[in-house]
């Protein structure tokens, strides 16, 4: 399948409530693959409470900040680097609402209704700008360089020139290219 725009790059975490279950995240990440993401980076990782102090700083003070801090940190996670056409909006949309109540009532086919327990518990996180992409990207994933993958990888990607590498769970550039 081929288009004509161009990709755009997304921050997609699946926090540590869903971690926790491994077929959970199994269902996620298929999720993910089903609705045409591609998968440009993945790893797991865990967070010490700096790096979610960190992350979530634009949030201090905030009722919810100590909770969200504490709930980040408290056990492993999975980043991916997320691209699609419109990739921001997609994720978005697929997650739900912040709000688990609400995703249920008015998005009860997406990520959040399905798999949220509380509204900090909520399964995954999305960014929601190309800003905060760039940035968040950055945080998770320092050794990425977006401008890089823009200019060398993605043409090649959006051209369809790639195959999913099951050890790796990735989306890898196809041997002719």
């Amino acid at each position: 399948m081929c288009s004509v725009l161009v990709l755009q790059l997304t921050l997609a975490v699946v926090k540590p409530d869903a971690v926790a279950h491994p077929l959970m995240l199994e269902a996620l990440h298929q999720r993910i693959l089903e609705n045409n993401f591609i998968i440009v980076r993945c790893k797991d990782l865990a967070w010490r409470r700096q790096d979610s102090e960190r992350f979530y700083a634009e949030h201090s003070g905030r009722f919810f900040y100590q909770r969200l801090v504490e709930f980040m940190s408290s056990g492993p996670m999975r980043a991916y680097i997320l691209a699609r056409e419109d990739a921001i909006r997609h994720w978005r949309e697929l997650m739900g609402p912040t709000k688990v109540f609400r995703a249920r009532y008015t998005s009860p086919a997406s990520i959040r209704a399905q798999f949220g327990l509380t509204d900090t518990r909520n399964t995954t996180h999305g960014s929601d700008s190309v800003e905060s992409a760039q940035r968040e990207i950055g945080f998770f994933f320092p050794d990425f360089c977006a401008d890089e993958w823009m200019e060398k990888e993605e043409p090649l990607f959006r051209s369809g020139q790639i195959q999913f590498d099951h050890q790796k769970q990735i989306h890898t550039l196809s041997a002719q290219s």
